[in-house]
């Protein structure tokens, strides 16, 4: 069942997507709502679990070179909902995100040839076990890919809130930081993405480094896009009827900020990663026929300007459907990283 919220939770959504780091004094601040409503807003949201707090490490910081892009195609009679073991439990597999018939995947790999060695045999195996009518991924290279975190721009747009902070600027996956991290580093940023919730205080604790270094390292990886915090919401919890995951062949010169005014004419964009050539993302959408009305302006006004190859690959998913396989990038930063210490 569809939850309501009032005036008020909505602009508190919008604060804890759009700033997810702040305290709630501050965030009172920025979206003019009182610390008292904040507070019982977000009670209120645990208890309804609709949304999430991650910290994303890039991918560069885990010296990966590709992000693959996977879509996946069930075979007629085959729900891929219980048959997708033992690709999420790859920690590579960072993202899966599955329906009865479809699933779309996000997986680091240090090059193609791990990628080939580990993701595309399981790919293989489950093809020649007639589990895949089809599947397609779409290699990005860490150097040249940026990220757009939109999901604040989609929850003013949903509830009508028009803010005009709503957009996250695009960051690289391959930070400007120097990246040769000390055994202190892997291991600090390791505890940040394996526990996003615990203080530096606590951090410390498991960690055995002191609490001014992890407060210290903390700062330098925000601040260098090291990681990011990011707030994922259960969107079928509170709106729309549909996510479409997605892949477009763009020319090879279409800026970022070009790519993103015409994607806003698909639909709420949730993200997207972009580098020359292509833009694979995730957006929601009220209902078919608003879909398929802004995907016909989009590719309209995209071949008028000649910046798109062909019309977008599109896999619709009813929110009430997705089952969410995997949202977890700690293990893929502790075989990345070689981190072998529990904490």
């Amino acid at each position: 069942m569809e939850l309501k919220l009032t005036s008020k939770e909505k602009l508190v959504l919008y604060g804890l997507t759009r700033y997810p780091g702040l305290s709630d004094i501050d965030l009172a601040s920025f979206i003019d709502v009182d610390r008292s409503t904040i507070f019982k807003s977000k009670r209120k949201f645990r208890d309804w679990q609709i949304i999430r707090f991650l910290n994303v490490p890039s991918g560069g910081a885990l010296g990966a070179e590709i992000l693959s892009v996977v879509f996946m195609r069930f075979s007629p009679g085959i729900d891929g909902r219980e048959s997708l073991s033992e690709w999420t439990l790859s920690p590579s597999c960072v993202f899966c995100a599955v329906t009865a018939t479809d699933a779309f995947s996000l997986v680091y790999s240090r090059n193609l040839t791990e990628f080939k060695r580990r993701s595309e045999s399981i790919l293989s195996r489950y093809r020649q076990s007639g589990m895949l009518e089809d599947f397609r991924c779409v290699h990005l290279c860490v150097g040249l890919a940026s990220y757009q975190y939109n999901v604040p721009a989609a929850v003013s747009e949903i509830f009508g809130l028009d803010r005009k902070d709503a957009q996250v600027g695009p960051v690289s996956l391959m930070p400007l930081d120097d990246l040769k991290m000390s055994e202190k580093d892997r291991l600090t940023l390791y505890a940040f993405v394996r526990y996003p919730g615990l203080s530096d205080l606590e951090l410390s604790k498991r960690t055995g480094i002191s609490r001014p270094t992890i407060s210290g390292k903390k700062s330098r990886f925000f601040d260098a896009n090291i990681l990011l915090r990011e707030a994922h919401v259960e969107w079928q919890r509170i709106c729309c009827e549909l996510m479409c995951f997605y892949h477009l062949r763009m020319r090879q010169d279409v800026s970022f900020q070009d790519a993103g005014s015409l994607l806003s004419m698909m639909g709420s964009q949730l993200f997207y990663y972009m580098q020359p050539g292509d833009v694979c993302g995730a957006m929601l959408s009220s209902s078919y026929s608003d879909l398929k009305d802004g995907m016909d302006a989009f590719v309209n006004s995209a071949i008028e300007r000649d910046l798109i190859d062909g019309r977008p690959y599109m896999v619709i998913m009813p929110l009430r459907a997705i089952r969410v396989e995997k949202l977890d990038y700690a293990p893929a930063v502790a075989e990345m990283l070689g981190i072998e210490k529990e904490i």
